[in-house]
């Protein structure tokens, strides 16, 4: 039986991500950088390696046949260099929508330079770029259910322009399909929800869904587009074919839901 290394197990995406190869009885190795995260899995093995170490993470990558990166896209070229001779598979890996943004970013910038590492890698492999995460209990709607619950008067910034969340469980599967589906390999693959809606939308989407009490401040786009801000004023809004052509996943409608 083929065993897949998951790069950042531990982690809110690698453990979505353990729970989904597990359903589908895949034998698992789990690579991370917390030794007390990793012995709270079970039924997997584990090995510890920060991504950052070179020789550590060779070292949980010397005998892998297919590998799975949960990790910031940052890391893709350190991946790849650690990979083995011979032996892997098929390599899937994390990247980012961002790189689709007009405003200089450093993640963008990392995206791009995996995206062409891979596109000179001989082994088949897919970068996934997903857009905004929600779901697990933790990320940017806990974040932004907390600032509702705390001051109720929520500034809002690019309260019309477009984002397109994906459920974290749908990030997995999407995952495990690049992994199993012949045809994954390729092109970086665009995951999404299934529609775009307004920024204000999804916020009172979760104030909604939490019963929580919101008043909506617009802030005036103008004073702030040489700021950090840009990026909220950009529209996410993305095609999502490619997903479900080439990784046969249909993602959920935003659902914030109650707390985790």
């Amino acid at each position: 039986m083929i065993r897949v290394t998951v790069l950042a197990a531990t982690g809110r995406l690698g453990q979505a991500l353990l729970r989904r190869l597990q359903a589908e009885a895949v034998t698992v190795l789990a690579v991370g950088r917390d030794p007390a995260k990793l012995a709270a899995l079970s039924g997997v093995e584990t090995r510890v390696a920060d991504l950052g170490d070179a020789a550590a993470l060779a070292a949980a990558l010397v005998d892998a046949e297919i590998v799975i990166s949960c990790a910031n896209a940052q890391f893709v070229p350190a991946i790849l260099a650690a990979l083995p001779a011979t032996g892997v598979a098929r390599l899937v890996l994390m990247g980012s929508t961002r790189c689709f943004s007009g405003v200089p970013d450093g993640t963008a910038t990392a995206v791009r330079v995996a995206e062409a590492a891979l596109a000179a890698c001989p082994i088949p492999s897919v970068l996934l770029l997903a857009t905004l995460i929600y779901g697990g209990g933790a990320g940017v709607v806990e974040v932004l259910a907390g600032q509702i619950r705390r001051f109720r008067l929520l500034p809002l910034p690019g309260a019309a322009a477009l984002v397109q969340p994906i459920h974290i469980d749908d990030v997995a599967a999407s995952l495990v399909a690049a992994l199993l589906r012949p045809n994954a390999p390729g092109a970086p693959i665009v995951i999404a929800g299934p529609r775009a809606m307004p920024y204000r939308d999804m916020v009172r989407a979760i104030a909604t869904a939490r019963r929580l009490r919101l008043v909506l401040l617009p802030v005036p786009s103008m004073p702030i587009r040489a700021g950090a801000v840009r990026r909220l004023l950009e529209d996410k809004s993305f095609d999502i074919s490619e997903m479900r052509e080439r990784l046969g996943v249909e993602p959920r409608d935003f659902a914030p839901g109650s707390p985790v």
